[in-house]
């Protein structure tokens, strides 16, 4: 009986160790998998890919100058007594913007006036003397040489009197070159002398701009020249404004500039106003082709990386990284920047506009909607209820 017991105890904890190696032997039950989260958007970090007319450009960046600008000098030397006008006043062609002393001048002329006097009086004793000597030659009273020396002294005299003339002529001139008259209607840029000043000749007094007549001096890198020819359209921006300028390429530099491998063209600026200034810098786009309309993102949506093309698109309501096949680059109606999808994406398909590896593939997407504004209380102070 006690041998019994015994072995039946031995049989009993053998057979709890094997049901123990068989507990630790078995394989853990799996854990469930670890969803996605849900990423959530605003209506205006999303993308709808539709067909858009992309315009082909080529970037720009200038400096706007007037079409007509001039710098007033003085023609004469002399004391400057008067300066009619300053920075940023209008001035008509032909308008007396300032005046050197003429008194200098003035007396030029009287001495010249008396010089001509003196000389038409010399002329007309040479002409009287020479009738004289003729009929003396006529009657043999005086010889052939006598009357050549009359004649000979009449054209001497003449001589006198007309380079006494063109002197006259001359000192009447230098009086009205004291009277300094605007070449160009324009507008005052900069002044360069003050009243008092004593200016040499070809002294600068002041410089004239004409803003009615704007152009965009922009240079272009010298291999996209050959696609830029005369009447291409630009658009673009003066820096500080929300306005966007158009205009044509009217003239283009046959030579780079030095040192910059770039050429310079000139941009006239269609509807100029009073708000542009020359020396303003600006930045804009020549177009130069416009294609038919065709799947476009904005550049911003792609991501291209070793030679390929994705973007992260909404598929089934979830994110996805969806590759795409890329065409050519250009502008169209809301985009400054976009790229053409030639495969990968179906029109109406959303994209995130601005690519972010960051992004769970895979999530759900939820995109919020915008607020509705509360609506107006009643006199009473509550929402109106229908």
């Amino acid at each position: 009986m006690k041998r019994s017991a015994a072995l039946a105890i031995v049989a009993l904890v053998a057979a709890a160790g094997v049901a123990g190696a068989m507990v630790l032997r078995r394989p853990a039950a799996p854990q469930a998998a670890v969803a996605a989260p849900t990423v959530e958007f605003l209506p205006g970090e999303l993308w709808s890919a539709q067909p858009l007319v992309l315009a082909r450009t080529l970037p720009l960046t200038g400096t706007l100058k007037a079409a007509n600008q001039t710098i007033v000098k003085t023609r004469v030397a002399g004391d400057l007594v008067r300066l009619a006008v300053r920075e940023g006043e209008s001035a008509r062609g032909g308008q007396l913007l300032a005046r050197i002393d003429p008194t200098e001048y003035e007396w030029r002329v009287k001495r010249e006036q008396a010089a001509l006097a003196a000389a038409q009086a010399q002329l007309d004793i040479a002409a009287k003397t020479r009738e004289n000597n003729a009929q003396l030659l006529a009657k043999g009273f005086i010889s052939q040489t006598a009357f050549d020396n009359a004649q000979s002294g009449l054209e001497a005299a003449r001589g006198n009197r007309d380079a006494a003339a063109a002197a006259l002529e001359l000192a009447r001139k230098a009086l009205a070159d004291t009277e300094i008259r605007a070449p160009i209607a324009g507008t005052v840029a900069e002044r360069f002398a003050q009243p008092g000043e004593k200016l040499p000749v070809d002294g600068r007094v002041l410089s004239l701009v004409d803003l009615s007549s704007i152009e965009l001096e922009a240079p272009i890198p010298a291999d996209n020249v050959a696609q830029v020819a005369l009447g291409t359209r630009a658009e673009f921006r003066p820096e500080g404004m929300d306005r966007t300028y158009a205009g044509r390429v009217v003239r283009i530099n046959p030579a780079t500039a030095a040192g910059s491998r770039s050429v310079f063209v000139y941009i006239a600026v269609e509807q100029a106003d009073r708000v542009i200034r020359a020396g303003m810098f600006a930045n804009g786009r020549l177009v130069l082709g416009r294609s038919a309309p065709t799947l476009a993102l904005p550049f911003s949506a792609v991501r291209e990386e070793a030679g390929r093309a994705s973007v992260l698109a909404i598929v089934d309501g979830r994110l996805a990284q969806v590759p795409v096949t890329l065409g050519a680059r250009g502008s169209a109606e809301g985009l400054d920047d976009a790229i053409e999808v030639r495969s990968g994406l179906a029109p109406g398909t959303q994209v995130v506009r601005q690519f972010d590896a960051r992004l769970p593939v895979g999530g759900a997407v939820k995109v919020a909607q915008p607020s509705s504004p509360p609506a107006p209380p009643t006199s009473s102070g509550h929402a109106l209820s229908r």
